[in-house]
């Protein structure tokens, strides 16, 4: 339903003619009659008014379908191929389902991701801060705000600029206690795995990089060593767990490389 036929609607059935809403607008009736032939659209600013006036809210009087937007947008990830080998393509498919959808925070923290992805020689900080500061501009998620505020708190530390990194380190709450984590303690049976299999899987690479991060402030050769045989018996036990090996191959090489803090970039 276009947007005039919805004010024709909820006109009609506040039994008020045109003339009367026109002049509730300050308008003509020759305006009004125009929008609901489909002749011409409200300007942006009158759209409150008629909300208020219909007592309803701007969804309702733009027929906003959350459920039907959420489902096309789920669409728009599964055709962009993300989570994939190619994030470039990713990227360019979502910026251009963007065009339609402006200002979708899901899109953009999807586009947000695959820059990130494609980040290794840093020559794309610049548009993961732009994007960020987007993202900042339109979401009201409260989570997905705390995660652009981690990932401009880590763009800003490359590229050396110390003060703005710790302005968005500040902004994101200290976490005493993951969900996760309560829940296992909380459930019981196929629940309580479930759960502390998630917690496991959220801590491994951070406990690996708090150990990294010990190694590159020790002050010894022996400390050093006392640390790199702590990080080894980290990945040898969690490395008897099927659903965890591959991830933790996957760290020991980093770690091995020197390359582990890269998980912060």
């Amino acid at each position: 339903m276009h947007i005039g036929a919805k004010i024709r609607t909820l006109r009609k059935e506040k039994k008020i003619t045109q003339e009367d809403l026109a002049e509730y607008l300050h308008i003509s009736s020759q305006a009004v009659s125009k929008w609901e032939t489909g002749a011409s659209s409200p300007d942006i600013d009158m759209l409150p008014k008629l909300a208020i006036c219909f007592g309803t809210s701007l969804d309702n009087l733009l027929d906003f379908d959350q459920s039907k937007l959420d489902a096309a947008i789920e669409q728009l990830l599964v055709e962009s191929g993300r989570g994939g080998n190619d994030p470039a393509r990713s990227e360019a498919y979502l910026k251009k389902a963007l065009e339609k959808y402006p200002n979708n925070d899901l899109l953009l923290t999807c586009i947000l991701e695959d820059m990130q992805e494609q980040n290794g020689d840093g020559s794309r900080c610049a548009e993961i801060i732009e994007t960020g500061e987007r993202i900042l501009g339109c979401t009201k998620d409260d989570s997905n705000r705390i995660d652009v505020y981690r990932v401009l708190a880590e763009t800003y530390h490359r590229m050396g600029e110390q003060a703005m990194a710790e302005l968005y380190l500040e902004k994101i709450p200290g976490v005493h206690f993951l969900y996760y984590e309560i829940a296992a303690a909380i459930k019981s049976g196929k629940e309580r795995i479930q759960n502390v299999e998630k917690t496991e899987d959220l801590c491994i690479d951070k406990l690996i990089c708090m150990l990294w991060m010990r190694r590159e402030e020790a002050k010894t050769a022996d400390e050093t060593a006392a640390i790199d045989e702590q990080a080894k018996e980290l990945f040898d036990c969690f490395k008897r767990f099927p659903i965890y090996q591959k991830i933790t191959e996957i760290m020991e090489g980093l770690w091995n490389d020197g390359t582990i803090m890269e998980i912060y970039q």
